[in-house]
């Protein structure tokens, strides 16, 4: 293995663990409103509390933009068979991300109300399926453990994306046929609101 493909195989590695402990921090931003709420109701000056919050959306939000994004760079087939990845948890994890975000975006999700309340849910249950690809596929126990021949650890090991390339080809399908029903949704949702608009713009 050449230095060039050394560090390419270290950088995708690293974005990718970076994506799953991004996905965590942010679910528990989203889940920790009450505390940052609560901090900024004994805020006295405008200026601290338009701050404290600016800051809390910015973490809260871009970690989790980050975190898809980190994601969805290493879910290809080229750098799976390379790197690991926690099939199918990470992939499928990340999927739930992207339809949050896309719900963020097109949705008001800042008011307490029901849709609020589910789009937090899939936020947690993305980064969860994350953390347990991380935890007990793609950081399981090495051979210099005794639990490492133990039949669960030997079965979650056989799902890591470079050594089970079968896998990977499934769920590589499975994830982007997936992201192309929600980006169609995306469009199709962005195209009726237009429409919606330029009706109100011509009886106006």
């Amino acid at each position: 293995m050449n230095t060039y493909k050394a560090l390419e195989i270290w950088t995708a590695q690293t974005l990718l663990n970076l994506g799953i402990l991004f996905s965590i921090i942010s679910a528990s931003l989203h889940f920790g409103r009450p505390y940052f709420e609560r901090i900024l109701s004994r805020m006295t000056l405008r200026v601290a509390a338009d701050m404290w919050w600016l800051i809390y959306i910015i973490l809260r939000d871009g970690l989790l933009f980050f975190s898809v994004l980190f994601i969805f760079l290493n879910v290809n087939l080229d750098l799976m068979a390379d790197i690991k990845v926690g099939l199918p948890f990470v992939p499928f994890g990340m999927v739930l991300l992207v339809i949050a975000l896309i719900i963020k975006v097109f949705k008001n999700t800042e008011d307490f109300n029901r849709l609020a309340r589910n789009n937090n849910y899939i936020i947690a249950l993305g980064a969860f399926l994350n953390f347990v690809g991380y935890l007990l596929v793609m950081e399981a126990p090495g051979d210099e453990y005794s639990a490492a021949k133990e039949p669960f650890w030997i079965f979650m090991k056989s799902l890591r994306s470079n050594l089970n390339p079968w896998l990977s080809t499934v769920v590589f399908y499975i994830t982007y046929g997936m992201l192309i029903v929600a980006f169609a949704f995306v469009l199709y949702y962005f195209s009726k609101q237009f429409k919606l608009k330029g009706k109100k713009n011509v009886q106006t």
